[in-house]
């Protein structure tokens, strides 16, 4: 890694957009205010001319036959681990829901479905040959189509692909009418900005071990849609989807990858993702350490309006805060009151994900007795000020 600039001296981070790794519960679709939000037999839609509500009690109906289940409890109320918005049609949602075989765990899945009339029915989402439900990998948006990823069996998800190998092609189901009908292909590049994208993630080993993500890089000034043959950096070629990264784009060349969990939390790419630079970030003396060392449970993330904005645990272990560090700023500060009270023993902090105009996190908090609340928060960044 070469040694780069500090935040400092870069001025105004560029912002055209934005992607996550792994699975998320709540879901901005980018370029609009619309917002998808998992939530106990239901998917909060927000945001938008209409709220709605999305109901989820028929995912398990839609999964008989196959040879998955949902195991979460209570059974009746499934909540989706990772959603995703259709860019054209409001009540067309795609969800992933955590299942298994049998009636033991592990392992565990993430089954795909998808609905056309805002929950009223549910269906699986259509394999890619070769593959099965137990291979998908998460949802994705590029431009107005939405992408269901899917692992091939030999696929390489760790270390450096070749150019045009066939373990470089991420199989994908592609729906472009609101999932009407899915067509088989390939991964293909992004809509703007540099030919990078997140594969394909496994699902259900962040409690025993990390969960590999490969960053796949296509061959330069490649804007297909479809039939890309990927590569990756060997710099970085792949994340820990345990946590919550960020790939920013900030030009037709330009890339910000934004990794709590490693000792390079904010890296630069000019040159779309062949070498990265470290961004020296300055330590966050409140708490006595920097961003690089934070526990899983937090997030690092740029903002449209050029903030970084970090989660993270304190010392004493007993709260969350979250800072912000400004465009040009040699020091982060803290935002007041952002998560309320002590958490730490009877509450989460989910990760942070930002449209437009709000800075968005899911907050659980575990009673004494009774059921775990969860609730979404959704401030201005207007008002995230210190």
């Amino acid at each position: 890694m070469t040694p780069g600039p500090t935040w400092s001296s870069l001025g105004r981070v560029p912002y055209v957009s934005s992607t996550y790794s792994g699975s998320s519960a709540i879901a901005p679709l980018s370029g609009t205010t619309r917002v998808a939000w998992c939530q106990p037999s239901r998917i909060d839609v927000t945001g938008g001319s209409s709220p709605f509500n999305v109901p989820t009690v028929d995912v398990p109906t839609a999964l008989k036959g196959s040879t998955l289940h949902i195991f979460s409890r209570p059974p009746d109320q499934p909540q989706c681990a990772t959603v995703q918005l259709d860019p054209r049609n409001t009540t067309s949602v795609y969800a992933g829901f955590s299942t298994a075989q049998g009636n033991s765990i592990p392992p565990v899945y993430l089954a795909p479905l998808y609905t056309t009339n805002a929950g009223s029915t549910w269906h699986t989402v259509p394999t890619p040959p070769g593959t099965s439900l137990e291979d998908f990998s998460g949802f994705t948006t590029q431009g107005n189509q939405v992408d269901a990823l899917f692992r091939q069996t030999n696929s390489s998800d760790n270390r450096h692909v070749p150019w045009g190998t066939n373990a470089g092609r991420a199989s994908v189901e592609v729906t472009t009418n609101g999932g009407v009908s899915w067509t088989a292909t390939t991964l293909g590049c992004p809509p703007s900005g540099p030919c990078v994208s997140f594969g394909p993630y496994y699902w259900g080993g962040c409690n025993m071990s990390n969960a590999t993500q490969p960053l796949l890089l296509g061959p330069p000034d490649v804007t297909a849609t479809s039939g890309v043959a990927w590569t990756t950096s060997a710099l970085v070629s792949s994340v820990d989807s345990c946590f919550p990264q960020q790939l920013v784009v900030g030009s037709s060349r330009e890339l910000f990858l934004l990794d709590p969990s490693s000792q390079y939390p904010l890296q630069q790419s000019t040159d779309a993702g062949r070498t990265w630079t470290n961004v020296a970030l300055p330590a966050i003396s409140a708490a006595n350490y920097g961003p690089d060392s934070v526990p899983t449970s937090n997030s690092l993330l740029l903002a449209p309006d050029g903030s970084l904005f970090a989660a993270i645990t304190t010392p004493s272990g007993l709260a969350q805060d979250l800072f912000r560090l400004a465009p040009l700023a040699r020091s982060w500060c803290q935002v007041p009151r952002a998560f309320g009270t002590t958490i730490a023993t009877s509450g989460t902090v989910g990760p942070l994900r930002v449209n437009g105009a709000n800075l968005m996190w899911s907050q659980t908090v575990y009673p004494n007795s009774g059921t775990s609340v969860s609730r979404m928060h959704a401030v201005p960044l207007s008002r995230l000020r210190c």
